[in-house]
């Protein structure tokens, strides 16, 4: 991995770190879909957070190549 790739993953990383976990969800599925609240809210609940956070940042840094 480049430095440049190592700054930008950073970047990407920091600006993960400050979203909820249900708004990172939100983005990993493309948005929201009428009537799963309950069950969504559910998931937020029983989602590692750290797993998202990474599958998050490999998505970005797949959308920029």
């Amino acid at each position: 991995m480049t430095k440049q790739e190592k700054l930008k993953r950073f970047d990407i990383l920091e600006s993960v770190n400050k979203m909820s976990t249900g708004s990172i969800l939100r983005e990993l599925e493309g948005g929201m879909k009428p009537g799963i609240c309950e069950s969504f809210d559910m998931r937020v609940a029983f989602t590692d957070r750290n797993k998202v956070i990474d599958l998050l940042i490999n998505k970005r840094l797949e959308e920029t190549v």
